[in-house]
């Protein structure tokens, strides 16, 4: 049993292997705005964004207390800024986050215990949703700073997204050092969001608005071999990687309401995972590869965790 279930005496799941999917309910792990959690590399403690504090600000919840205390979150950012998006770097040292600073999106990493915060990004534009490569040395992340060529080059191609927004279809993907030097461009003509690199490093998975369709792809490190592995669908997103970077985790629209959902990297051995009530959206394998954490738009956003498949 990992440390999120002992933790907590709410969780009653069987074990895996006799676990029913879809799940049709899933037990709340916290009960007020928390959202876009992220596993630390030992999966102890879980970044996440709350507001339990005021605003909405970078937490720790550090799975090791006791369980009468498990959910008193360490707060990590202070100030007039609104955080977004933690993304704890694979050597468990840093975690890179989105600053909202003169109303500007930035990326910004610090310590793992909130010291030293440095901003990585610069100017007008946004910058968003940071990812690590697994050296821990550069930082991938969704970037407007190429909006107006795109636009230019491609005129507005119109539809809405139904899993992110309009401008997705102009945004590109860049990455800096962890000390913010070192700026690279990845991919060139807009429609590449919420990447993530594979464990080892090889590929990038990544969310693309194609018309008005939202669908998941996959493309080799250096931006080439790109491809659609939802198939189809329509409405997918929100993907993030197994462990064992054999499979992925997402988002797909199923009868009108978004559930967590599962597939091989190659878009095989599709699993829809929840069934739950409301939306679900940001899932995140744990490291050991046995839980799957997610946010739920209740009114409000909160946690809830399920047994991932078996592999």
């Amino acid at each position: 049993m990992t440390a999120l279930l002992a933790a907590s005496l709410l969780f009653s799941y069987p074990q895996q292997g006799d676990t029913t999917y879809p799940i049709k309910g899933a037990p709340l792990v916290t009960y007020t705005i928390d959202y876009e959690p992220f596993w630390s590399p030992d999966g102890k403690r879980i970044a996440l964004i709350s507001s339990r504090h005021g605003g909405l600000k970078l937490h720790v919840l550090n799975l090791s207390d006791a369980p009468d205390n498990a959910w008193k979150m360490k707060q990590l950012t202070f100030g007039d800024t609104e955080e977004d998006s933690p993304a704890w770097s694979p050597d468990g040292k840093q975690i890179a986050f989105v600053s909202v600073r003169k109303g500007v999106s930035q990326i910004c990493v610090m310590n793992a215990d909130g010291t030293g915060v440095k901003q990585l990004t610069n100017g007008a534009y946004d910058n968003i949703h940071p990812a690590w490569t697994p050296d821990s040395k550069r930082v991938l992340f969704d970037t407007s700073r190429y909006i107006e060529e795109n636009k230019k080059k491609r005129g507005d191609i119109g539809g809405h997204p139904t899993i992110g927004e309009p401008q997705d279809s102009f945004i590109d993907l860049a990455s800096v050092n962890r000390d913010g030097s070192g700026w690279k461009r990845i991919t060139t003509g807009g429609g590449y969001t919420y990447a993530f690199y594979s464990p080892d490093g090889k590929y990038i998975l990544h969310r693309r608005p194609v018309g008005e369709k939202t669908q998941i792809w996959l493309m080799n490190a250096d931006g080439s071999g790109d491809h659609n592995i939802s198939g189809d669908e329509t409405q997918d997103g929100w993907p993030s990687w197994a462990p064992d970077g054999k499979r992925i985790c997402f988002v797909r629209r199923i009868n009108g309401k978004l559930c967590i959902c599962a597939m091989n990297r190659d878009g095989s051995g599709f699993i829809q995972l929840t069934d739950v009530l409301r939306d679900s959206t940001n899932p995140r394998w744990s490291p050991d590869g046995k839980q799957i954490l997610f946010s739920r738009r209740m009114g409000s956003i909160f946690l809830s965790v399920i047994p991932a498949p078996p592999g």
